[in-house]
């Protein structure tokens, strides 16, 4: 029998009572498991605290488009802004797209 103290709980406490360390493959979901092996036990309980209950959906990219365009805006080579678009996961003609929009959008006004 557990004595549990509900005015006084948080995930930590439930861990340790429960004796889920060194038998986490068998306590935990497959997600928290693996996010267990990758960021350690507090940081994985603290995304387990945020997000639990949410669908989070992680981009291929970690940058955003208008991001990597406005670092290529000064760039005048077109191999030079290949390079940029490509270190931040996205192709020169998406990242030259971006920047005409933006400077026909500059020219309308």
């Amino acid at each position: 029998m557990y004595n549990i103290d509900f005015n006084n709980i948080n995930d930590e406490i439930v861990y340790k009572l429960f004796k889920v360390e060194g038998n986490e493959s068998e306590a935990l979901n497959d997600i928290y498991l693996e996010l267990l092996e990758l960021i350690g036990l507090e940081n994985m309980l603290k995304i387990y605290k945020h997000f639990r209950g949410d669908k989070v959906d992680l981009p291929m990219r970690l940058y955003r488009p208008e991001f990597v365009a406005d670092l290529a805006k000064p760039v005048v080579d077109r191999r030079e802004i290949a390079k940029i678009a490509r270190a931040c996961g996205y192709s020169a003609r998406v990242i030259e797209g971006l920047l005409n929009k933006r400077k026909k959008e500059n020219e309308e006004e």
